[in-house]
């Protein structure tokens, strides 16, 4: 786990789904687009007041930019998501079924 680079990959995460460029995002929050790249690249890590106009430029609460569980290694998110299939009721196998297979196909 590296807090830097998991920050960085979730910030671009959250444009790509805003639809905005690096470019945009760096000017919206008034840093260098060089600083923006060393951010997302898990180069730099921003301050507070930073992190603030990340939240307000995409959006969203600041807690946001730090929800990278599903940022993890394939193994691990594969075993995660077994050990919450083990504990699930039957009903809610057959519901994630549905959901998995209307995903994936």
């Amino acid at each position: 786990m590296n807090i830097k680079k998991d920050f960085g990959q979730r910030i671009k995460e959250l444009r790509n789904k805003k639809g905005i460029t690096q470019y945009q995002l760096a000017e919206m929050t008034g840093i260098d687009p060089k600083h923006m790249s060393h951010i997302e690249t898990g180069r730099s890590f921003p301050k507070a007041d930073l992190i603030e106009k990340f939240a307000n430029a995409l959006d969203i609460d600041y807690t946001q930019l730090f929800q990278t569980e599903h940022l993890q290694d394939r193994d691990v998110l594969l075993c995660k998501i077994t050990n919450l299939l083990e504990n699930a009721t039957d009903n809610d196998l057959k519901v994630i079924y549905k959901l998995i297979c209307s995903y994936i196909n």
